[in-house]
């Protein structure tokens, strides 16, 4: 599965079911730990990044985070030890194959159950497919013009940029929040504007962020508080993945 496919597999469960707000965050930011890591199946975060990740001052709060996650099925973990993190494993949420329950059904009930059950499981994720391309289609403005796609090649974004800046204009969509071109543009012009001054992975924090919390804007804000990338004090040190011990450290 790539970036996107979490994403957008974690959004559709969403229409349909509840996470707090801290959850979600969570499992962005553990998808941007797994993709610069380079999509291992395991990664090691310690609980000090965890509530690095989520602005949080409780280590509890993480903890309750975590586990609503792995109760959703997102995750699975194993709790780490002083001197080994805790470690985390990505778990994919996708959609059934219509056939599986008619196949389950024949076996059990009979192949008249098996074909009825097959026919309605089938229906229903045809109408899902239809639901789903509605919402990939972008608002119109009070014009009747579609605003295009925006692609790489016209934002100039990274790759983890880009991801974002894709799954924010399909939060609007379905918010009913679309764009005009004038205001597409501004947008990009300020998502540009900041990772140039403060780092992509910064802006791709605060995008996810406004998402989770339900805003209707990116809050650029935050990002005031962060010093421009490349100036930090020269005790800190920035954290990094290590492949040897598959581990996150600060």
């Amino acid at each position: 599965m790539t970036y996107i496919d979490y994403l957008n597999d974690f959004n559709h469960w969403l229409e349909s079911n509840t996470l707090p707000g801290n959850a979600q965050l969570l499992y962005f930011k553990l998808l941007n730990v797994f993709n610069r890591a380079g999509w291992p199946e395991q990664v090691r975060v310690d609980t000090l990044r965890l509530m690095q990740m989520t602005d949080s001052m409780d280590k509890r709060t993480v903890y309750r985070a975590r586990d609503k996650l792995a109760e959703a099925g997102f995750i699975t973990f194993e709790k780490g030890v002083k001197g080994k993190p805790t470690q985390f494993t990505l778990q994919a949420i996708g959609r059934k194959n219509p056939t599986e329950s008619g196949t389950q059904s024949s076996t059990k009930n009979g192949t008249k159950r098996s074909t009825k059950c097959g026919t309605e499981n089938g229906t229903h994720i045809k109408t899902l497919d239809k639901d789903l391309e509605k919402d990939n289609i972008p608002p119109k403005s009070p014009q009747g013009e579609t605003p295009h796609l925006v692609g790489q090649a016209e934002t100039g974004f990274g790759a983890e940029l880009q991801a974002a800046f894709d799954q924010w204009l399909a939060y609007k969509r379905e918010r009913r929040e679309g764009y005009k071109p004038t205001g597409l543009q501004s947008l990009m012009t300020q998502i540009r504007n900041a990772a140039s001054q403060h780092g992509d992975s910064a802006v791709v924090g605060v995008i996810q962020q406004s998402m989770a919390s339900g805003y209707r804007g990116i809050v650029f804000d935050r990002l005031k508080s962060r010093k421009p990338e490349g100036i930090a004090p020269a005790s800190s040190v920035a954290p990094d993945y290590k492949n040897a011990n598959k581990e996150w450290s600060l």
